[in-house]
């Protein structure tokens, strides 16, 4: 996800809950490194969701949640994050090997 998503996804949060005021500036930052992998639209979608259920701020699970469900083979949404850069990295890897 591109850093400018995450920061309009986030504000979007902080304005949305009274709670946020007491968010410390390093907060943004945890949510930042914790949600990083996630693609774009999936944070959009998520974040929505979160405005349209959560009744208070969301944690950083329940954002994660909102964005990627647990799936069919009953992964979390942090470990899709991980499967997928697990792939990412096996497919950079098979690269460099196939143009050596």
């Amino acid at each position: 996800m591109k850093r400018e998503t995450f920061n309009k996804g986030f504000a979007a949060l902080v304005t949305a809950y009274t709670i946020s005021s007491k968010l410390s500036d390093e907060s943004q930052d945890v949510y930042w490194e914790m949600l990083q992998g996630l693609d774009d639209a999936v944070f959009d979608r998520g974040v929505k969701a979160c405005l349209a259920d959560c009744k208070f701020f969301p944690t950083i699970a329940e954002l994660g949640e909102a964005c990627l469900p647990v799936n069919g083979l009953g992964y979390n949404w942090r470990q899709q994050i991980e499967r997928k850069q697990d792939r990412k990295a096996l497919t950079q890897r098979a690269t460099r090997f196939i143009n050596e």
